[in-house]
């Protein structure tokens, strides 16, 4: 090794050994300032105080003994935040950015609900959850169940996600509407829309081809009087397309 090389060795270990000392001494003066208020932002679907109160962060005496990454490490634990983005501002103020996790459906599993995520994730129904318009999940194929788990080898689970996905890419509007897959536990899968009161039986295999054929006749449907006289949509036969219709007669009402 030359002179040359042995002295540019030299410099740049001093200069690194410079840029560490500097960086652990402003990380420690930064992470002393004393913290009096936290704010946050980004949520949607519970208020800053429910976050708050999971976190331990409602009580101000307390914000002595915090740091920034004692913060964003309680926050990140809350089951519906996907990250946490937390900063000092300077003049003992924090600022929390949280992004919470894309909700996709309800599951309803016994007597209890639970929210599933785009990702088909269970995560627990917390109290005074706000904005959870969602189309729900019936009767699924499950023995068992547990929050936070993720039930992407779910058969039942995954059909109900893939055909919410595909009423709402399809026609949106369609999608505000939509209101339950019921999975019958293994059977006929149901679905029912709050537009009207038939259900759409589109059974098992081919569901997604299925329940686009439904949203082209729902497409021709919307808004006829015919409406007004179907008892079901059954779409389990061949690519052919059954309506359940409620005939008036003098000796009352039938079904054809």
């Amino acid at each position: 090794m030359t002179k040359r090389q042995k002295i540019f060795n030299l410099a740049l270990m001093i200069t690194v050994f410079g840029l560490l000392t500097y960086l652990s001494v402003s990380l420690s003066h930064f992470e002393n300032k004393k913290i009096e208020i936290i704010s946050l932002d980004g949520n949607l679907h519970l208020s800053k105080e429910q976050y708050f109160e999971f976190a331990n962060l409602l009580d101000r005496n307390n914000y002595s003994n915090l740091t920034t990454q004692s913060i964003k490490d309680r926050i990140r634990k809350h089951p519906y935040v996907e990250r946490a983005d937390v900063r000092y501002d300077g003049n003992g103020k924090v600022s929390i950015k949280v992004s919470e996790k894309i909700f996709e459906s309800i599951l309803l599993f016994g007597d209890n609900q639970y929210l599933l995520t785009e990702e088909l994730q269970i995560l627990p129904m917390l109290p005074k959850t706000k904005k959870i318009d969602y189309p729900i999940i019936s009767n699924p194929a499950l023995e068992n169940l547990k929050t936070l788990r993720y039930m992407n080898k779910n058969n039942d689970l995954v059909i109900a996600s893939k055909i919410i996905s595909a009423v709402k890419l399809i026609n949106p509007e369609l999608y505000d509407g939509f209101s339950t897959v019921d999975l019958q536990n293994g059977g006929d899968i149901i679905l029912y829309f709050s537009f009207f009161d038939y259900p759409v039986i589109i059974g098992r295999g081919s569901e997604i081809r299925r329940t686009i054929y439904f949203n082209n006749l729902w497409t021709y449907l919307k808004g006829k009087e015919i409406n007004n006289f179907m008892n079901y949509v059954d779409l389990r036969y061949g690519g052919h397309v059954y309506l359940g219709i409620q005939e008036t007669s003098k000796e009352g009402n039938k079904q054809s």
